[in-house]
């Protein structure tokens, strides 16, 4: 197959192994958020409440009840102020990831600053959890063609593999033609190559929908999500799907946000639990079963991405 070359478009036997389920969440405040970046300075953060402990506490709890084991991607700044919450997250079997330090989209970065940042994050979970911190995600999923050199930084870094390429098409992020399943990802020709874990997508009609979580789950039907899963369970692909602890708290304070940032980040607050077990108890069983880190998965996932092949994200100037 053609690099580059959107993997679903092919034939795919069943698959014979189990599927490849994966709960994900950005461990991040509310505030923090991109809908709020200009809105409330990083310097106003200290004005607003903490709520991700809160948060938090409902879903290792309800993760626990159900059995799903998750990856937890999280911010350096959260884990610096709840410094408890990473190992509470690794003692209960879920893993730990990095979401960088401060929430800054790559796009707001270069390699230097970028490097100082999700090395230093990357130490600070390291040293809290005594585990070695194999993935990282970036902020609202900023690495782009625009950002392609930040796959260097990442390989440098030691990370084992990367899950910030969303394939789809997006005004503020997506590659669209990047490969719907794992693939090795690079910068350009020769450059060191990275594993890469894109979320979840529904193809229809000859294009990805995003069906993985976040906004899209709240606002749209449950049953898009549903057919996703039924999809990537029968090409064979994962299912890595994504949330923010936010997402879980219709009490959280209102933020002054214009009319698009309050209908993505309000909307869809009091049922997100319930439909989230919901998700984890109909394609995991009753007990969950299923639903995995994906630092788990590593060799199967490598494994599937050496068999997709290598996608170079080639580079685009900034506009």
């Amino acid at each position: 197959m053609a690099p580059g070359t959107p993997a679903s478009c092919e034939s795919h036997r069943p698959p014979t192994a189990s599927p490849i389920r994966c709960v994900s969440i950005d461990v991040e405040e509310y505030f923090q958020i991109e809908a709020a970046h200009g809105a409330i300075g990083r310097e106003r953060w200290g004005d607003w409440p903490s709520r991700v402990r809160r948060n938090m506490d409902l879903l290792l709890e309800m993760f626990d009840r159900t059995g799903c084991r998750a990856t937890f991607f999280f911010l350096g700044c959260v884990a610096e102020r709840h410094p408890d919450l990473a190992r509470r997250c690794v003692d209960m079997g879920h893993e730990v990831a990095s979401h960088g330090s401060m929430h800054d989209r790559l796009h707001r970065l270069t390699p230097e600053s970028m490097r100082r940042d999700v090395e230093g994050c990357k130490r600070l979970l390291e040293d809290q959890t005594g585990r070695a911190v194999l993935g990282y995600r970036a902020p609202t999923w900023s690495l782009t063609r625009k950002t392609s050199w930040a796959v260097d930084v990442l390989a440098e870094a030691g990370f084992r593999y990367d899950a910030s390429v969303f394939p789809v098409r997006h005004p503020m992020y997506g590659v669209s033609d990047a490969p719907d399943r794992p693939f090795y990802l690079r910068d350009s020709e020769g450059s060191a190559r990275l594993l890469e874990v894109p979320p979840l997508t529904w193809r229809v009609m000859g294009r990805n929908l995003a069906v993985a979580g976040g906004g899209y789950f709240r606002l749209l039907p449950l049953s898009l999500m549903r057919r996703g899963l039924a999809q990537a369970d029968a090409q064979g692909r994962p299912a890595i799907l994504y949330f923010h602890p936010w997402e879980f708290d219709p009490g959280m304070p209102r933020m002054p946000l214009n009319v698009t940032g309050r209908v993505r980040t309000y909307t869809g607050l009091k049922s997100a639990a319930d439909k989230l077990e919901a998700v984890i108890r109909g394609f995991g069983g009753d007990a969950g079963r299923g639903w995995q880190p994906i630092g788990d998965h590593l060799d199967r996932l490598g494994a599937m991405a050496e068999s997709t092949g290598v996608f170079t994200l080639r580079r685009q100037a900034a506009a």
